[in-house]
C-alpha cells in the first residue's frame, strides 16, 4: 500500500463510518480507524451504497481543496444525503450501549443488529 494515501483512505473510512462494521477492538473503542484503513475500506465499503460512497469522496474532495460540507452539499447534494441515510442507517442498527469513548474509556463490544442488512 502506498503510505501517502493511508490519511485519505483513513478519512473515507471514518465518513463512511466503517468503524461500526470493524472487528478491531481499538476502532470499535474510537469509534473511528485506528488501524488498516486500506483493509477497512476494501472489506466494507462495498457495502455502503455507491452514492454514499460518492458522498464521502465528495466530501473528502471537499476537505483537500477546502471547501466546506455546505458548498459540497451543492455540487453534491444526493450523494450527501445518501451519505447521511447511511450514516444514520449504521447508528440505528449499531449498539454500543448508548456510552461514548471518553477519556479512553472503553465501550461495550458492538453488537450489529440484523435489520442492517435487511
Amino acid at each position: 500500500m502506498n503510505h501517502h494515501l493511508s490519511p485519505a483512505l483513513r478519512i473515507t473510512s471514518n465518513l463512511l463510518q466503517l468503524w461500526t462494521l470493524c472487528g478491531k477492538p481499538a476502532c470499535r473503542r474510537a469509534q473511528e480507524c485506528r488501524r488498516d484503513p486500506a483493509g477497512c475500506v476494501k472489506r466494507y465499503a462495498p457495502l455502503a451504497p455507491e452514492e454514499a460512497r460518492c458522498g464521502a469522496l465528495a466530501l473528502l474532495k471537499g476537505l483537500l481543496d477546502g471547501v466546506d460540507r455546505d458548498e459540497v452539499r451543492e455540487f453534491a447534494p444526493d450523494e450527501i444525503e445518501a451519505l447521511e441515510q447511511w450514516t444514520a442507517r449504521l447508528a440505528a442498527t449499531v449498539d454500543v450501549g448508548g456510552e461514548t469513548v471518553t477519556n479512553g474509556a472503553a465501550i461495550p463490544r458492538c453488537e450489529l443488529k440484523s435489520s442492517l442488512f435487511s
